[in-house]
């Protein structure tokens, strides 16, 4: 039997939201002016950096606050310059140090050195050669050239035993080749023949408002690029930014554009279908005005205690869209309802109560689960899956309650028509065609969807870890590796040999920090670091210790070298040796006394150097693997510890590659977590708002179905899972039961026995809610960024999958339920 209909104290709820409008919207406004300001603030305060994505207390995120707590500066912006011809070099290194003159004059808060070439740090190197060697290669060298005096004193004063005895050698070969890479290696110049570029690096100052600060930086360069000319340097003198500063500034203005194209697209195009399918412009102001303010009171709520989001990170920053989306399906089926009873002849006051009545299960258990299925990302440590999981749970419960509190008023003053005919959903002829071919190919349908579901199922089971995407640089924006950074990335990279930014390990003390020095360099020499670290660089490397016992030694080889004995060594070889041991006032020098490029990375905010260790990544595709990644994160993780005694805490591991590995292992410990959490919050919701009766499982099946075709799309369509489309999942789950739901309700409310009239009723409508839900992910196609892209993309996929399993799937299934029944 169908319900009797609207209960009293329905009609009495739907007619004191009529009275009490004004005081309603008056609420509304004033509740929304604090909500819009605090959603503009999230907004203008939108973090790019990946280590927003994970929660505080991540190894990688507090290595990284532990750095810039005691690094004046780990951030570089790398300027590169390309010739059409490697003969213009000189040209486009003569610019760049125009360029770096002008940027040595920029305030301390955005820059803390600039480095044009290598001639200081190589001279004061070769000034100090003989500080930069071992003790006992200094010892060898005077035993060296003690053997062969004594030899030749010896043969002079004819006591040699053996007059065919063959002298001592003189050969500082082997001694010298194990120090020739700190000077003759290193080229004056950072620049590449063969690639025709040339660069400088600027680094900058730790501080508050990086992000700020990154991009004052980067304008001011480009400024000053364009105010020197290029081309008057060098006809066809290309410039580009690398690093750090330019990979954040690229990023997060691709991100910011993506989102305003997105908001304008979908305001719009959400706007222009609302109005083809009803046909009744005044349908626009009563369905946006509530939802812009749901929209807002979720962005407002989640800035709030308990939830304190402060800002928006790269997976939160395209919520709004996504609530508009979403959460204008409550009130497309309100409204559907009401132009329908509104058709049929009704005024006003009982179009809204029918309407009232006949959506408000439907939609809330539509809503409710959407709402779950954001909340189950907040149940995650993932941050960028927390906070998502705030906002937009609370933007669909809020999207419901403006939508039954502040609708009806806003139909009450707008809606002065008589009643008339007017379609509502499909137009009658389409509606009734096309749900009469489900029924008569219900049997084709049906089996094409179990073999959808086998096809799905077969694919997915062949999920692993090859399907994650652990190449971030996959998910930057498309354009660049054509003219962004990653173009200019990849030159700088090819130029020094390594990354410009180490992973930087941060030990309590410097005992910890030579032990752990000798573990890495031995694992680098011998063990898994060897292929993927390009250099190690420790304080010792720039410091050297024993100086005073160094200088004695220098001095005795002095005494050593008799004239007899430099008589002995060709001039080439008596050039390289004074050279060697430098000038006769060769003194001990200080940390205080280094220059800045010796000492990016190893000098701490305090002056003392001694507790960090630097460690230069190779540049290699092969570092991206999951598996090497992992290993190498996890090979230098272990080493620290093991340098500190066992003590995890006494030592940490900070960098970008850290952070990509923590964000993996997170991903792939929170996903089958969301994922489950999402599936059981979903089926608790649809079981109780419908009873647990039959057509609630009906509803879990359809589900089930178009999220399977969804997985088994992405299989196919070989779309790798990242920590931003992942989340495709659980908001399918709680968005694609809408249709389903909705379906189901009007045909349990029309008592079971028509499912030609459930579909041709609510078909329309809910083929309207997810094209604008639709409409907010297909947005995000046009983004440049690539995560963004990807989300999009799997979403679409999703809406289509759920809406097909809705309005075709399961109506052919009931329509053979039907049959069977009659038969």
């Amino acid at each position: 039997m169908a319900p009797s209909g609207p209960s009293p104290a329905l009609r009495a709820f739907v007619f004191w939201t009529v009275r009490r409008g004004p005081l309603l919207w008056i609420v509304a406004l004033l509740l929304g002016a604090p909500a819009a300001y605090r959603t503009a603030y999230l907004y203008l305060h939108l973090h790019g950096e990946v280590e927003e994505l994970l929660p505080r207390e991540a190894p990688s995120v507090r290595a990284l606050d532990a750095l810039h707590a005691r690094s004046p500066g780990l951030e570089f912006l790398g300027v590169v310059t390309e010739v059409p011809d490697a003969a213009l070099l000189p040209q486009a290194e003569r610019f760049l140090d125009d360029l770096a003159a002008r940027i040595r004059t920029y305030p301390p808060a955005l820059v803390r050195d600039v480095r044009a070439n290598n001639v200081i740090a190589k001279r004061f190197v070769e000034d100090r050669a003989p500080l930069y060697t071992d003790l006992g290669d200094l010892e060898e060298i005077l035993r060296r050239i003690e053997a062969r005096r004594d030899y030749e004193v010896t043969k002079e004063g004819g006591s040699l035993l053996d007059e065919d005895e063959k002298p001592p050698s003189l050969d500082m070969d082997d001694v010298e080749s194990k120090y020739k890479h700190r000077t003759d290696d290193v080229t004056d110049r950072m620049d590449s023949v063969p690639l025709k570029a040339a660069l400088i690096t600027v680094e900058t100052n730790a501080g508050d408002d990086m992000a700020s600060r990154e991009r004052a930086l980067l304008d001011r360069v480009k400024a000053d690029v364009a105010a020197l000319e290029p081309e008057t340097y060098a006809a066809g003198l290309r410039v580009g930014f690398a690093s750090d500063v330019a990979i954040n500034v690229e990023e997060k203005e691709a991100l910011e554009a993506d989102l305003s194209l997105s908001s304008v697209l979908v305001i719009f195009a959400v706007m222009a279908v609302i109005v083809l399918y009803y046909g009744w412009w005044m349908s626009v102001p009563v369905l946006i005005p509530p939802l812009l303010l749901a929209t807002v009171y979720a962005f407002g709520a989640a800035s709030l205690p308990p939830f304190d989001v402060t800002a928006l990170n790269s997976n939160t920053a395209f919520l709004g869209s996504i609530i508009i989306g979403n959460g204008i399906n409550v009130g497309l089926i309100l409204l559907a309802r009401y132009r329908e009873e509104r058709m049929r002849g009704l005024g006003v006051d009982d179009a809204l109560v029918v309407a009232v009545w006949g959506a408000r299960t439907g939609t809330f258990a539509a809503a409710f689960a959407a709402s779950v299925s954001y909340a189950s990302l907040a149940i995650t440590e993932f941050r960028g899956f927390r906070q998502f999981g705030y906002i937009g749970g609370i933007g669909m419960l809020a999207s419901w309650v403006t939508a039954f509190l502040l609708v009806p008023p806003l139909l009450k003053w707008l809606d002065r028509e008589p009643p008339r005919p007017r379609r509502t959903s499909l137009p009658p002829g389409l509606g009734t065609s096309f749900v009469s071919w489900i029924e008569r190919r219900a049997t084709v349908i049906v089996v094409i969807a179990l073999a959808l579901t086998a096809s799905s199922i077969a694919l997915v089971r062949r999920f692993d870890t090859t399907h994650l995407e652990y190449d971030f640089n996959k998910l930057r924006r498309a354009d660049t590796w054509k003219s962004g950074e990653g173009y200019w990335g990849r030159k700088m990279d090819a130029i020094l040999g390594h990354y410009l930014t180490p992973t930087v390990i941060l030990c309590d003390t410097t005992a910890h920090a030579r032990a752990i020095e000798t573990l890495v360099r031995d694992s680098v020499e011998h063990g898994d670091l060897g292929p993927l670290v390009a250099r190690v660089v420790s304080a010792k490397d720039v410091l050297p210790e024993d100086q005073p016992a160094k200088i004695a030694e220098v001095q005795r080889i002095r005494e050593a070298l008799t004239p007899k004995i430099r008589s002995l060594l060709t001039p080439q070889r008596r050039d390289q040796i004074d050279k060697f041991l430098g000038p006769e006032t060769l003194a001990p020098f200080a940390a205080a006394d280094l220059p800045a490029s010796l000492t990016t990375g190893l000098r701490e905010k305090d002056g003392s150097i001694g507790r960090a260790l630097l460690v230069y990544p190779r540049p290699s595709n092969e570092l991206w693997r999951v598996e090497t990644m992992h290993r190498f994160v996890s090979t230098l993780r272990g080493l620290a510890a093991t340098g500190s005694g066992g003590d995890v805490g006494a030592a940490s591991v900070a960098g970008s590659i850290p952070l990509s590995s923590d964000i993996l292992n997170s991903v792939m410990r929170d996903a089958p977590i969301a994922i489950l959490a999402s599936f059981a919050g979903v089926v608790a919701v649809v079981l109780v708002v419908l009873r647990a009766k039959r057509a609630s499982f009906y509803v879990i099946g359809s589900l089930v179905f178009g999220v399977l075709w969804l997985a088994g799309a992405m299989m196919a369509l070989g779309i790798k899972i990242n920590f931003t489309n992942f989340i495709a999942f659980p908001i399918t789950l709680g968005i694609g039961v809408d249709y389903s739901v909705n379906v189901m309700t009007r045909y349990v409310l029309d008592g079971e026995r028509d499912v030609q009239r459930a579909v041709r009723a609510t078909g329309g409508a809910v083929a309207l809610c997810s094209l604008t839900t639709i409409i907010g992910y297909s947005s995000l196609l046009l983004a440049k960024n690539r995560a963004l892209f990807l989300f999009g993309l799997l979403a679409v996929l999703g809406e289509v999958a759920c809406l097909t399993a809705a309005v075709i799937a399961l109506p052919a299934f009931l329509a053979l339920v039907q049959r069977r029944r009659k038969e």
